[in-house]
């Protein structure tokens, strides 16, 4: 790749009272005047200016001659050239240019260049600013933590450096801005700025409201403190983070959201008050009292830890979740105690649990009641409810597990759930006992990963505390938790399985146990690594369908190629009918309504004992017949249960990403084919309001609004001729438009951030083998069938790559063959919705895309010729580094070890986002030699889980510049203080070409809907209410949908009849309904204080920013999988049994519509419409179906 060369031009002639910043600013009047206006793209280009101090001018500034580094050598021609024909002075002084000797500029100030021109008088202006926020002058007597009770008081529960030698010093520390205190004992308290939901000031006393607990740090004491204090002008003293402030407030510092500064005098406050608006942080009077109230007593923690041990642990998990989660202290809880056990003796367990856990909407909305108040208000209405089911009792019929979480930070513990969770092959052996388990996460205060700052020692946090955890075991309301282990997956988010023991037939279940059931490990036991990796299998994620397999299993070896690369890495073989039965078992337990309607798949992810990886349709195979290859084979087991994690009965759309745009470039691929893509893209989605077709299309190629069947809700609604524009006056189609508001900026965000723009007639197909040897090297077969019935064989050359892309190598240009002749063979051509790779040449075609296999990998292949580059990169090739093993068979303390050392060292991100600055800056972009050693380490933190070797953060090569592209910016803006330059890379156009539109309303809607909880919640739904809305029903979609359903049912004479109890069981099933949605809201949340609204759960997204794009997107998978459930069984519900007709289904249905309608304006009521109308639309079209 060309680029500019860097060129130095000789100065001389300065004044020599003239600095660099004078020069610097007499220099850009003219290299960013007319004469340069067509270098660099038009944007005012940086350069560098030095100064040169000669040897005969010690008593000067300077020497009058300075270095200027250009962007490239026109530049420094066309300045030398024009400082002969026009004047370039200062001071008077005219300025004198020629080409400098030696044209060796530094590598640094090369890199300098690509950043942004900064007016360096700005730029001093902005280091000032920086340097009197860090300043001393605000000093503070005493720092308390509190928590907030009812009357406007602040019960003080911690306090610190109230003695006569203890003081603070309060400074706002830069890159980032945050809170800084620093005691005279070198304790360091940091709070960011966004962790502060308000600041009250009264007289000398400040108090701040906290989103999160702050972040502790204890400093050097004694000697090593004198000398810091020395140095502490050069650099941040050397920290080690810490659990709380001290000893005695560990458990107790986290728990507390109130944090009371007193100043040591009135300047101090004022200061304060001062930078605080220097920030932009706003400084309200306060109106509260400080009390001390010993709601963390030890008398209270006593009697609250006695009380907790004697409930069953699904009262107690919400219990202490309701602490731990900061809505009610122990003291208020341990004050209804005797109202919570009477009512397990009078309600049962799960109405008291469920009780308890709502506990948290009805303070968020009413701070004032007392919480006994609000308990009984709760119990009175639930024993309202007319049903004797919930949608709980669904769940239980259906075996669907509930977990309960945990989440681990360095300061505290947070309980949430239980949530619908994916099955496993441990949870589904033991789904009698599924509250026996926990889901334990290690995260940072604001729930993200665990950051790793330089200068601050971690140790402490992850040996005493989590290390302490995964080896000990955790108390959870009243019980001890142990380390079990952890999937795959889990183990990259940082999370873990935790089981208490129980009793099943006698036996005591414990952690040992369950190992050492799941197979034989002996060749791998004495690698930790790779013992934690074999355990994972058997908690990886597969759908409840599994199915029995006798004998026929064969083993049989891999297809290798004559320099031993493996053609079928982890992929297998099944015969037909051995495929159509797992298909069978696999849907049969799903209700009818809910079945897959595609045939049956070629291929399937699977488990098998201690086999994973692949199985392929072969029709040569007869019978029930399963064969295994060795690379799938990771250890011994006698389960004989074909587990599916996954079925490709469907293609998967290809979207871009910047990785993959940043290879592109790299091989030589133009700005104007990505630009194109995503202008078309951009245009698809604002265009989507237009019309409810081009919105229901919009939302099911993005894969939104699915739990609620949106895109065909929509479509349905089309029919009925319902205008997204209309006037009338209809309380579905408004919050329709908020919906879709929601689904758009979630797709622009993800274009802009993620460069994830659609690519049309490109797909994403797992991997399988060519098991007749039809195909040559370098060709690929591929098939594809949609669900709306279009299929295509793949012809031409195809752009094949698989995630992620680190290598220049890992895209590869290979020829599809298209329709194989009648010759071919038959099972080939029958292959479908999958890749077929050759078993063909001296490397496996997989192998070469960024160290792929078939046991699962996904590959991405683009028609797009505009996308396919000129010339390819030889594929990267990594040797795998041995394991780390012990002189011994590990156990469950050295997996629980392992774990600890992967958080240590789980640098991954870092090494992609290091890669792709890298590859910004770099003159060879991803061919620099940086980025090919980057690419290597990448590859070894991806074999870290397996192998237990770490990779070094000390030795990855340095970015060559503390400036970051513009692309860098999170969506908060957040850069960490460094320098910004406009990228010149196509994913730095891609990112700028997009604007984003103004933040749908989420937070206002999050707090209308906080109000909306204690309204409805106290609201008797009345059956008059619904019947009212039978006989006097303005609703635009009741009168279209009313015409359509004559056409099926006679619904007037429905209507006439005597319909109160179906009415009443609605309205249950919406009260249930509400719940769940309520308890969705509030546990997905980014922010602790506002739950998402009502539209984002619909849309399947959450538009509150986040530093970390990674952590939404876990929470918008967790929606997606606990709305899904909600709305499954929600639809269920309404049907009623499967014995019924479909007529008498869709009357139901139609008397669930009324109640939306008739409670349109309380919460949950629309989306619970919205469940109706898809139930309506597919039961009427089933009918329709029966018909023909």
């Amino acid at each position: 790749m060309d680029e500019p060369v860097a060129m130095e031009v000789f100065v001389r002639n300065i004044p020599y009272t003239a600095d660099e910043i004078q020069v610097t600013r007499a220099l850009a009047t003219v290299l960013h005047g007319p004469f340069f206006k067509n270098f660099m793209g038009g944007a005012p280009f940086n350069f560098i200016v030095r100064l040169i101090k000669g040897k005969a001018a010690r008593q000067r500034k300077h020497s009058g001659c300075a270095i200027v580094l250009v962007p490239s050598q026109a530049i420094g021609s066309r300045l030398i050239l024009m400082s002969t024909e026009t004047e370039v002075s200062l001071q008077g002084r005219r300025l004198r240019f020629a080409v400098a000797k030696g044209q060796n500029p530094a590598r640094e100030d090369v890199a300098v260049l690509a950043e942004p021109y900064q007016d360096p008088a700005e730029l001093e202006e902005e280091q000032n600013r920086r340097a009197e926020l860090a300043a001393v002058g605000i000093t503070v007597k005493s720092v308390s933590f509190g928590w907030p009770c009812n009357e406007n008081v602040v019960s003080l529960e911690l306090e610190l450096g109230r003695s006569a030698i203890t003081s603070w010093s309060f400074t706002f520390a830069t890159d980032p801005i945050r809170v800084k205190l620093r005691s005279t004992e070198n304790l360091y308290i940091w709070i960011h700025l966004r962790a502060i939901r308000s600041i009250a000031l009264d007289e000398n006393i400040c108090m701040m409201w906290l989103e999160r607990p702050p972040v502790f740090e204890q400093g050097a004491s004694g000697t090593e403190a004198a000398l810091e204090a020395i140095l502490s002008g050069i650099f941040e003293p050397h920290r080690e983070r810490i659990q709380a402030p001290t000893s005695a407030s560990r458990g107790l510092a986290g728990l507390l959201s109130v944090l009371c500064i007193t100043f040591r005098d009135r300047r101090s406050k004022v200061e304060f008050q001062r930078r605080a608006r220097m920030v932009g942080l706003t400084t309200l009077q306060s109106a509260h009292k400080v009390e001390r109230r010993g709601l963390f007593s030890p008398d209270v923690m006593k009697l609250y830890d006695e009380w907790i041990t004697t409930l069953p642990f699904e009262v107690a998990f919400q219990v202490e979740g309701l602490v731990t989660r900061h809505h009610f202290s122990p003291r208020e809880l341990v004050g209804i105690h005797q109202e919570i056990n009477l009512a397990i003796k009078t309600y049962g367990v799960p109405t008291t649990a469920s009780c308890i856990q709502y506990l948290e909407y009805t303070r968020e909305e009413d701070e004032e009641a007392s919480i006994i108040q609000l308990f009984l208000q709760l119990i009175e209405n639930r024993n309202q409810y007319r049903g004797r089911w919930s949608l709980r009792d669904i769940r239980s019929d259906r075996e669907l597990f509930e977990c309960h979480h945990l989440t681990v930070t360095p300061t505290s513990v947070i309980l949430n759930g239980p949530f619908p969770d994916e099955s496993n092959r441990v949870i589904r052996k033991y789904i009698d006992h599924q509250q026996y388990f926990l889901r334990v996460q290690f995260r940072e205060e604001d729930r993200l990963q665990l950051r790793l700052d330089r200068g601050v020692d971690t140790n402490r946090i992850l040996d005493e505390r989590f290390s302490d955890i995964l080896r000990k075991g955790i108390i959870v309301a009243g019980r001890k938790f142990e380390f079990l282990g952890y999937s795959s997956s889990a183990l990259k988010e940082h999370a873990v399985w935790f089981m208490t023991r129980f009793i099943v037939d006698g036996k005591v279940i414990t952690p040992d146990l369950i190992r050492e059931s799941l197979g034989d490990f002996k060749k791998v036991r004495n690698c930790p690594a790779r013992y934690g990796a074999r355990i994972a299998q058997a908690f990886s994620a597969t759908e409840d369908g599994t199915l029995e397999v006798p004998d026929e299993i064969i083993y049989e070896n891999d297809k290798k190629s004559p320099t031993g690369s493996l053609y079928t890495d982890g992929v297998g073989r099944l015969s037909k009918e051995m495929a159509e039965e797992i298909w069978e078992h696999y849907t049969e337990r799903k209700p009818e309504r809910l079945r897959r309607r595609s045939q049956t798949p070629s291929a399937f992810q699977i488990r098998l004992g201690g086999a994973k990886g692949m199985l392929c349709v072969d029709p040569r195979l007869e019978g029930r017949v399963v064969t295994i290859r060795g690379s799938m084979n990771k250890f011994q087991s006698d389960d004989r249960q074909i587990e599916i994690s996954r079925a490709f009965d469907r293609p998967t759309p290809m979207y871009l990403n910047r990785p993959l745009v940043m290879l592109l470039e790299t091989l030589n691929v133009g700005l104007e084919p990505f630009m194109d893509l995503q202008r078309v893209a951009v245009q698809e989605t604002r265009s989507a309001a237009t019309s409810i077709e081009s919105a229901a299309r919009l939302l099911e190629k993005y894969g939104l609004g699915t739990a609620y069947k949106m895109t065909s809700v929509l479509l349905q609604l089309q029919k009925l001729k319902v205008d997204l524009h209309s006037q009338e006056s209809d309380h579905v189609v408004p919050f329709l438009k908020r919906m879709l508001s929601f689904a758009v900026n979630h797709i622009l965000r993800d274009m802009k951030y993620r460069a994830r723009v659609p690519v049309p007639d490109a797909w994403t197909l797992v991997g399988v083998s060519d098991e007749w040897g039809y195909l040559n090297e370098g060709e690929i077969f591929a098939y594809v069938c949609t669900r709306d019935g279009r299929k295509e064989y793949i012809k031409g050359p195809v752009l094949i790559s698989r995630s992620p892309t680190v290598h220049p190598g890992d895209a590869r240009m290979v020829q599809a063959i298209g329709e194989p002749p009648e010759d071919a063979p038959r099972g080939l051509r029958e292959l479908t919705n999958c890749v077929v790779f050759p078993c063909a040449g001296e490397r496996s075609l997989p192998d070469m895309l960024a160290g792929g296999d078939l046991d699962g990998d996904i590959y991405c292949l683009i028609k797009d010729e505009r996308l396919h580059p000129k010339s390819e990169y030889p594929p990267g090739n990594y040797d795998p580094l041995p394991p780390v093993e012990l002189d011994r068979p590990s156990d469950g303390k050295d997996v629980a070890d392992f774990v600890i050392n992967y958080i240590k060292n789980d640098i991954l991100g870092i090494i992609a986002t290091q890669h792709l600055l890298t590859a910004d800056i770099g003159p060879l972009c991803m061919a620099d030699p940086d980025c090919i050693q980057l690419a290597r380490f990448h590859s070894h933190a991806v074999d870290f889980p397996k192998s237990g070797h770490r990779v070094d953060a000390d030795s990855l090569p340095r970015v060559r510049s503390t400036a970051r592209p513009d692309w860098y910016a999170n969506e908060n803006g957040d850069i960490n203080g460094s320098r910004v330059y406009r990228s010149q890379r196509i994913i730095g156009h891609l990112f700028r070409d997009i604007q984003l539109p103004a933040p749908p309303q989420a937070g206002k809607l999050g707090r209308r809907q906080l109000r909306r909880f204690e309204r409805d919640e106290n609201q008797n739904l009345k059956v008059k209410e619904v019947y009212k809305c039978f006989s006097d029903d303005n609703n635009t979609i009741s009168r279209l949908l009313r015409l359509r359903l004559e056409e099926y049912v006679d619904v007037q004479a429905f209507e006439q009849g005597d319909i109160t109890s179906l009415i009443e069981q609605m309205l249950d099933i919406y009260q249930f309904y509400w719940e769940d949605l309520a308890y969705i809201c509030q546990a997905h949340s980014l922010r602790r204080s506002t739950p998402i609204s009502e539209e984002e759960v619909v849309a399947s997204t959450i538009a509150q920013r986040c530093s970390q794009p990674r952590k939404r997107q876990d929470l918008i998978t967790s929606i997606r999988r606990d709305s899904t459930t909600t709305c499954d069984m929600t639809r269920e519900s309404i049907e009623g049994p499967e014995e019924i007709s479909k007529e008498d289904r869709v009357l139901r249905a139609w008397v669930a519509w009324k109640v939306s309608v008739a409670y349109k304006h309380a919460y949950a009521a629309t989306s619970f419409g919205l469940i109706s109308l898809e139930v309506i639309f597919r039961i009427m079209r089933q009918i329709d179906a029966l018909d023909l």
